[in-house]
């Protein structure tokens, strides 16, 4: 599992060789970091539950085509609507069509959005490459787990947000989670990403009874 960090470029810099196979970089809308000025997997986000831009939200889009330095991202997380699943669904397909009218084709692998109100047969699976577990905590923590299991079995990436805490990353590392990001992370690197990396470490060489 990798936490992607959004910002935080120099303690991140400092910390890859030692946790490189446990981070990742989460590009957002409002953030402004060049792609790929770490060698390390990445993604977009659209930042809809903190501060929703639809034209920075296509700039980022647009700024992350044809990406060939270490890879394109990991997937683009279409925008949403916090706590509504039927809203973000509508969103997902307008993005879809617009992006089909104005590109010809959607370049970048989607993420949908997992929302309050969400059950599997919901997802439009066959258009992703990853579902976001969003909603509120509640739906998150309570609500989510045969989306989960569909998600993979169906060979999908999982990622969580607003995973703040180790108890959240143990959360997210028993579910089967392959990526996870926090705000904790870009507001306190110094503090919070050696300590969760080193922690997804222990939970990792943990022993298991089967």
């Amino acid at each position: 599992m990798r936490i992607l960090v959004s910002g935080a470029t120099a303690t991140m810099r400092n910390l890859v060789e030692r946790h490189r196979q446990h981070l990742g970089v989460l590009l957002t809308p409002q953030n402004g970091n060049r792609i790929c000025s770490l060698p390390l997997p990445w993604a977009c986000d659209n930042a809809a539950f903190s501060n929703p831009d639809d034209d920075k939200f296509w700039r980022l889009c647009m700024n992350s085509w044809d990406v060939t330095e270490y890879h394109p991202p990991l997937w683009v997380a279409v925008p949403d609507v916090v706590g509504n699943h039927s809203e973000t669904l509508r969103l997902f397909r307008w993005w879809c069509d617009y992006w089909r009218s104005e590109l010809g084709s959607i370049p970048w692998r989607l993420a949908f959005v997992l929302q309050d109100g969400c059950r599997p047969g919901d997802v439009p699976w066959d258009e992703i490459k990853a579902v976001f577990i969003g909603g509120t905590t509640g739906f998150k923590l309570r609500k989510t787990g045969d989306l989960i299991a569909e998600a993979k079995q169906r060979g999908k990436l999982v990622h969580i947000g607003r995973v703040n805490t180790l108890r959240r990353i143990k959360f997210a590392h028993d579910v089967g989670a392959d990526t996870v990001d926090g705000t904790a992370f870009s507001m306190f690197p110094a503090t919070y990403i050696g300590r969760a990396c080193r922690y997804l470490e222990s939970l990792e060489q943990a022993p298991t009874l089967f």
